[in-house]
């Protein structure tokens, strides 16, 4: 058994761009409890009191209106590999019948209640009991059915009072430390806590429910103020429903705590990309590069500010860093493409947008920027006119790439369709009014 004995499994992930730790939630997701079939039909031949789902969740809520103090138990019974969904195994059965046993055997000592939230999945209340105490229940259950049998159970632990919950909560919580104690594999027991609610907050997080995890982290950083993680995972949420304000309150907290915490120092940095300032942005992107010079997301976002601030020197060492942490990236060879052209590296800009559109098929800018590119180097023109057309059919509402459709058009003497894309590309915003007067005129003279 493993009471938060180690620190559960975290992987740095993004959300648009953000940056964040957020819990592996595999094992919660792997996990073997399935619907058994007939099941309950068992147990309740067994023990024909035994109250399920709802109606044990009501009863317990109701018998524990006036108890101060209590400890509430989610004990989820551990099936075998070779257990199929069905529970075709009669073993199977009968081991849900010992667990139940061994629950009645308790709550009759402890003058607790016990029933089934779901099958596979039970659910205990012992009145005058904390979590320290319910825990030691929890390893008497375990060792109990250690004497009789090879089944295990892993069980979640919570105890009230605890912050803003409410005696309806605990068995929802429950459960959520019961999810807690997963990642230690079968046979664990973990007490609820912060930790619990950092998990929770990651599954709503993953499902789309921000708010939701919004609430759950508030809830994990009133019982852990300190979980950088939780900070961080709160400010992202903020950040992703626009609240620019309270995500920076998070980082800096953040950075506050941990001043080597580069993922803040990166998040803070993208928060004041997405408000349009730019420099600030470009110092934290540094200060995270500065802490860990090995992230993809870090080097390219310092590359991309220096090359829209046209310092093309310092631009290209980040870029090709960021390249060569994520090869796979369509985004980094397009801009590796413009800066090289913008440089005059006709060559390597034609190898990188060449690699964008590998990646990245749709990816119309690569695509015109190379078009234009190919036919500087007097490439062959169905090749080069095929590129503009592409990236115009991608994107029919950007007027450079119509623009530079127009270009070849009217360099291979077709003026009716470059000037119907100098048209367009003016319609879409782009200055084409030179180039309009000039094709009418040709055609006039004709």
């Amino acid at each position: 058994m493993a009471n938060n004995a180690k620190a559960v499994f975290q992987s740095r992930g993004s959300a648009r761009n953000f940056l964040l730790s957020k819990t592996d939630t595999g094992p919660i997701k792997d996990i073997k409890r399935k619907k058994a079939a007939g099941v309950n039909e068992v147990l309740q031949s067994v023990f024909p009191n035994m109250l399920v789902g709802r109606d044990f969740i009501d009863h317990a809520v109701q018998h524990l209106d006036s108890i101060a103090q209590f400890a509430a138990l989610a004990v989820g019974v551990d099936q075998n590999q070779q257990e199929d969904q069905k529970y075709s195994n009669p073993d199977a059965l009968d081991r849900h019948v010992e667990v139940a046993g061994i629950l009645k055997m308790i709550c009759r000592e402890k003058n607790g209640l016990w029933g089934v939230l779901e099958p596979g999945l039970f659910g205990s209340i012992f009145p005058e009991i904390n979590g320290s105490e319910g825990l030691e229940l929890a390893r008497d259950i375990q060792d109990r059915l250690a004497a009789k049998s090879e089944q295990t159970v892993t069980i979640g632990i919570v105890s009230f009072p605890i912050i803003t919950f409410g005696k309806s909560d605990m068995i929802d919580n429950a459960r959520k430390a019961l999810d807690h104690a997963t990642f230690f594999g079968p046979g664990s027991a973990v007490v609820f806590d912060g930790v619990s609610l950092n998990i929770s907050g990651d599954k709503l997080y993953e499902n789309g429910n921000l708010q939701g995890a919004i609430d759950e982290y508030k809830r994990a950083l009133e019982m852990d103020p300190s979980n950088i993680n939780v900070h961080n995972s709160l400010g992202v949420c903020y950040g992703l429903q626009c609240e620019y304000e309270s995500a920076l309150e998070e980082f800096k907290k953040v950075a506050s705590l941990d001043p080597g915490e580069y993922m803040a120092m990166f998040n803070l940095g993208l928060v004041h990309t997405l408000r349009g300032q730019p420099e600030k942005a470009l110092k934290f992107f540094l200060k995270a590069d500065n802490i860990n010079g090995d992230v993809y997301e870090v080097a390219f976002q310092c590359g991309k500010l220096y090359f829209e601030s046209g310092d093309l020197t310092k631009a290209k060492p980040f870029l090709e860093r960021a390249s060569k942490l994520d090869p796979e990236s369509a985004m980094v060879y397009r801009y590796l493409g413009d800066c090289y052209a913008a440089d005059n590296l006709t060559q390597d800009a034609i190898s990188a947008y060449k690699k964008a559109i590998k990646h990245n098929p749709n990816d119309a800018a690569s695509m015109s920027a190379l078009g234009c590119l190919l036919d500087d180097q007097d490439e062959n023109p169905e090749i080069t006119l095929m590129f503009c057309q592409e990236s115009v059919g991608l994107s029919p509402e950007n007027g450079l790439f119509r623009s530079r459709l127009a270009r070849l058009y009217f360099k291979q003497n077709r003026l009716d369709d470059a000037l119907e894309e100098y048209k367009k590309a003016e319609q879409f915003g782009y200055d084409a009014a030179g180039d309009i007067q000039e094709i009418e005129s040709r055609l006039v003279a004709k």
